[in-house]
Parts: C-alpha cells; sequence; structure tokens
C-alpha cells in the first residue's frame, strides 16, 4: 500500500491520500482507514446549535469534510476551531480552509489548546475514534469536554459501534439523539449529548 501511496498520481493535497498515510503512521489515532463519507458529515453538522456569539469545536478534524458540511450549512468558518493531531492533515485543512482556525494538538489537552479562546463553546463535535484510544486518554477527553463546553453545551460524537451501549459515556452525559448513517464505510451512528454540571 506505502508503494502505492508514493506512485500515486492524485494531488498531494488530496484529503484521503493524506488520511490514509497519516492511517499507516498511526492506525489507533485515526480509528479507519478511510474518511467519513460526506452524507455522515452532513448528518452531524445538522445537530450543531450555532448561535452568533458561540463557538463550535471540532476534534480529530481530518481531512475537513465534517468542516465542510458545517461550511455548507451556514456556519461562518471564524465561529470553527478545528483540531487534529496529524501534522500532515493540519497543513492540509489550513490549505483547505484558510479562515478556519485550525490547533495541532491532542483532544485530552483540550482546555490547554483553548486557553486563550475567551468566547463560549456551544457545540463540540467529534471524529476521534474514542473506542479505540487507550482508557487513560479517553477519560482525559471525556473530562476535558465538559469543562471546555458552555453550560448545557451540545456533544455531537459519531461511532461505528451500533450496539445500544449507554454506560460508555459517564452519567453528565445525557444522549438527546441518535441516527444511523447506512451510507458509510463501514455504518455509522451520530449520537447527540446534552452536557450537564455535575452539581445543578
Amino acid at each position: 500500500m506505502k508503494q502505492w501511496l508514493r506512485g500515486s498520481r492524485l494531488k498531494k493535497n488530496n484529503g484521503s491520500v493524506v488520511f490514509i498515510k497519516s492511517f499507516l503512521r498511526d492506525p489507533k489515532a485515526a480509528g479507519a482507514i478511510y474518511p467519513s463519507s460526506k452524507r455522515l458529515a452532513k448528518s452531524m453538522a445538522s445537530y450543531v446549535v450555532f448561535s452568533q456569539n458561540q463557538l463550535v469545536v471540532e476534534l480529530g478534524a481530518g481531512t475537513g469534510v465534517v468542516t465542510q458540511a458545517m461550511l455548507n450549512r451556514g456556519i461562518p468558518a471564524e465561529r470553527i476551531i478545528a483540531i487534529e493531531s496529524s501534522p500532515e492533515l493540519v497543513e492540509n485543512l489550513r490549505m483547505r480552509f484558510p479562515k478556519v482556525k485550525v490547533i495541532e494538538g491532542d483532544a485530552s489537552h483540550l482546555p490547554e489548546l483553548l486557553r486563550e479562546e475567551i468566547r463560549p463553546i456551544g457545540t463540540i463535535i467529534s471524529s476521534l475514534p474514542l473506542r479505540s484510544l487507550d482508557k487513560e486518554i479517553l477519560d482525559r477527553i471525556l473530562l476535558a469536554i465538559p469543562s471546555t463546553l458552555s453550560v448545557h453545551g451540545r456533544y455531537i460524537q459519531f461511532t461505528y459501534d451500533l450496539r445500544n451501549n449507554t454506560h460508555f459515556y459517564p452519567q453528565r452525559y445525557q444522549l438527546i439523539q441518535r441516527k444511523l448513517v447506512w451510507v458509510n464505510i463501514p455504518p455509522a451512528r451520530v449520537e447527540v449529548y446534552v452536557i450537564f454540571p455535575l452539581h445543578e
């Protein structure tokens, strides 16, 4: 496969090629060998609750398919912060979306990555492969999300695990909507959560 990538005639900044290269370097971080479909991205973006005074933070922005879906929905680029750990994918995102703030970093350090951001974050939308991450990293991410979101903020995540596993997230993550997207490789489910404060 590496030989095929080196010999590919596709453009160097082609999202799928960059994604597959990133997968070959770190399969666990990528979570899948191919980017999410446009149908899945559109479904995820449809659940974003957007207001002019709030930001949308995207975790695991990858090739930018979800970023593009949010832009297509009318969310201004200046209101989107995309976070990605792969340097190659970060470079690709910055070339493709020059008006989107793209941060290279690990989502488990989310509060640190956003420490200079004073605008409230109303939605976090994630393509991270949570179920393939080490438990320590997963726990840090699931703790970082509520500490970053505004009160009653919305968290959107997709998963390839189609079982009704309601105990994967901490109790303060309240599932409010879910949708199966069959037109994806493999099929996926979009889940939407509202994050409640620890004491309310």
